[in-house]
């Protein structure tokens, strides 16, 4: 028992390190790309952490496996080093008692693991996706900074907004300037509108936002002319939103365990099954393996076998990957036997047997030649 909490205790501390640095690189990646989003108006700026809050299952689910992966070659390369296998191996704690002294930390990720793949996150998911729907939907008033420009476009055309200010009493924009610019790829011409007003609001007609403008005026033209029109109003309508329209189904990935279950016919769907239960086999298959990984000289120190071990972990995870985007692109009546991850984990566990049965396959092999 002595032993059991001396090694969960060194693996559970490297292995929330571990965890926690990872997990802030990819959180500040990914925090980092929905701010420039929210920077220029795709999204509100007052959602970022709610999404960041939903996404993170789906960040733990990948990193803590790898995490301990890391969190036992690192504990057990310390331990070659400083000698500590030595003695216990002369001691009489066989390699048999070490994997059951990490079996209640691998037990416990395994469950946390499944309970993110396979409840956790698709909750999650869908509701990232109903807060960008959300924000798909939301209108130039409520994304439009007071006294900065506001840039969209896609293709050829690009629209360019500003406000002086905005009165939230009354919902409006005050002293509003749009400028769309837009460009033909067929005769190589441009053409711009210029559209200033002294209030904007925000109404809906026929399933269609616009932004109603009050006492202004219009320029447009081709740059670079001097024939611009300019025609003055008193009041104009700016289209700003999409057509309203139902909303639409739900992603795979936000899709329950059971619903997939039941829709095996379709391949995205048995794909998004076999990858969720890949994340749950994950973790003992890997981590079962890294216990011979491990096994260093003192010499070699503690990360000597780290980036071997490390890119292993990552080609079995590729594998899982590559044979997850076969079955999406496969209909399942025309899919070969052997398009399932089920493959892929037979794999991994026929190389991790080898690991054990290397060594003494290899000093039967010497005893034989030197005899």
């Amino acid at each position: 028992m002595i032993l059991y909490r001396y090694v969960n205790k060194q693996l559970f501390m490297t292995t929330v390190v571990v965890t926690f640095v990872l997990v802030m690189v990819l959180v500040s990646g990914r925090f980092i790309r929905y701010l420039a989003s929210a920077a220029v108006g795709d999204i509100d700026a007052t959602v970022l952490f709610s999404v960041m809050a939903f996404r993170l299952p789906e960040f733990l689910q990948m990193i803590l496996p790898l995490s301990l992966f890391i969190g036992v070659l690192l504990v057990l390369g310390r331990m070659y080093t400083d000698n500590e296998v030595v003695v216990l191996r002369a001691c009489g704690v066989s390699q048999q008692r070490l994997i059951r002294a990490m079996a209640a930390p691998v037990a416990v990720t395994t469950l946390v693991i499944g309970f993110f793949a396979l409840y956790v996150t698709p909750m999650a998911d869908g509701e990232v996706s109903r807060i960008f729907e959300e924000q798909q939907g939301r209108s130039v008033l409520e994304l439009l900074t007071p006294g900065r420009f506001h840039v969209r476009g896609s293709g050829n055309t690009y629209r360019a907004t500003y406000a002086e200010g905005f009165d939230r009493e009354a919902g409006s924009l005050k002293r509003v300037f749009i400028s769309d610019f837009r460009t033909y790829a067929d005769d190589n011409q441009s053409e711009m509108l210029t559209v200033w007003a002294e209030t904007g609001t925000l109404i809906e007609h026929e399933g269609m936002t616009y932004l109603e403008l009050l006492d202004g005026h219009q320029y447009s033209g081709q740059p670079g002319d001097g024939d611009f029109r300019k025609v003055l109003f008193e009041r104009a309508l700016v289209r700003v939103g999409e057509e309203r329209s139902v909303p639409r189904p739900p992603q795979v990935r936000a899709l329950s365990t059971l619903t997939l279950m039941d829709n095996l016919d379709d391949p995205e769907a048995d794909a998004e099954l076999q990858w969720r239960i890949a994340l749950v086999l994950l973790v003992p298959v890997m981590t079962i393996a890294a216990i011979p990984l491990a096994r260093v000289n003192p010499r070699q120190g503690r990360f000597g076998k780290l980036i071997p071990a490390v890119l292993l972990y990552l080609f079995y995870v590729g594998l899982i990957m590559v044979m997850r985007g076969w079955i999406e692109d496969t209909p399942r009546a025309e899919r070969p036997f052997w398009y399932h991850t089920a493959w892929v984990h037979l794999l991994a566990i026929l190389l991790v047997a080898s690991l054990y049965l290397w060594p003494a396959f290899r000093a039967r092999t010497k005893g034989v030649a030197q005899g």
